[in-house]
Parts: structure tokens; C-alpha cells; sequence
């Protein structure tokens, strides 16, 4: 009995340390996400999770195709995005995609949303702004960086090429 609740705990543990995301790191304390600025010239991309709800789901993020950082409940990260046309992608059980026109020296914010999936949590892009966002998280919030050390891959052309190709049919539809 007392293996099988050893083994037990050890795998809590193993599932706890999994909720993590193991490809950012939290920075204390959270910054207040409304005073986020880009570099001269550049554009920034606030993305965030406002609720609880699915909080230890990890959802990766893009630009285009290149990986720009992970969230989880009631968290967010920002990344600087070059001006122009650019894809924010979602990975969960689906993708999901915004096409955002990034001006220079300008801040953009998604929510992030969190559905039920049937094996998985899905997600969805929602775009608002910082006033919105950090109501929403009423000060309490995790604030995460991209680990610098970890290797993350992008999105593989075919597949970015597949949400491009699914968010032009979707949003070109006569609804």
C-alpha cells in the first residue's frame, strides 16, 4: 500500500510539473501590461489568458511561424513583432489565427480564450485592448518570458500554410 501511494504521488508531481510551460519563465512581480512599449520602430503583441478557467493548459503561440511564447490561466506574454501584416497563431487541439496589420511603435493585445475540447482544450483569439486585459485579470496575473535556452521549434511551412489558407476561407465566406 505504501508503494502504491508513493507511486501515486510521484505521479501528481510529474503531472503538476508537466502544467508549467516549460518554455517560458515567470518574471516577478507582473508588470502592469498597459505600460508594455515596443523598441523604436517596432510593434508589440500582448497575449493573454484572463480567467482560471483551464489554468494549468498550456497553449502555444506564434507569429507566423516562428514561436513567440506559451500561456496558461490568468497569464500573458509579449513579444516585439516587426511593422506590417502579420499571422498570430494559436496551438491547442485546433489552431486558431488572427491576421493583424502591426504599425510601428504601436501595442496590440489578444485574450486568449479557453474552450472544452473533446482530448484537449481548444482555443480562440479575441483582439481588445490593455485597459480590457488588465481589468480582466484584476492585478492578479502571471507574467511570462520566452526561455532563452529553449529550443522550440517553429511551425512547420505546410501546416502554416494549411491555417493561413482554412483563416482566408473563413474570412472571406458570405455569412
Amino acid at each position: 500500500m505504501k508503494k502504491l501511494l508513493l507511486l501515486v504521488g510521484a505521479c501528481c508531481l510529474l503531472f503538476a510539473g508537466g502544467c508549467s510551460p516549460s518554455r517560458m519563465i515567470a518574471k516577478e512581480p507582473c508588470p502592469d501590461l498597459r505600460g508594455i512599449k515596443p523598441p523604436a520602430g517596432k510593434s508589440a503583441l500582448v497575449v493573454g489568458r484572463t480567467t482560471i478557467l483551464g489554468g494549468a493548459v498550456n497553449i502555444d503561440n506564434y507569429v507566423d511561424r516562428k514561436f513567440t511564447g506559451t500561456t496558461r490561466g490568468r497569464g500573458f506574454f509579449a513579444t516585439t513583432v516587426e511593422p506590417g501584416q502579420h499571422y498570430a497563431v494559436a496551438d491547442a487541439e485546433n489552431f486558431d489565427s488572427a491576421l493583424l496589420n502591426f504599425e510601428p511603435d504601436k501595442t496590440y493585445y489578444l485574450f486568449q480564450e479557453i474552450r472544452m475540447g473533446i482530448l484537449a482544450a481548444r482555443t480562440a483569439y479575441s483582439v481588445t485592448d490593455g485597459d480590457k486585459m488588465y481589468s480582466a485579470m484584476d492585478g492578479n496575473c502571471q507574467f511570462f518570458e520566452v526561455d532563452k535556452d529553449a529550443n522550440v521549434p517553429d511551425l512547420k511551412e505546410e501546416k502554416f500554410n494549411d491555417i493561413v489558407a482554412d483563416y482566408k476561407k473563413d474570412h472571406t465566406e458570405v455569412k
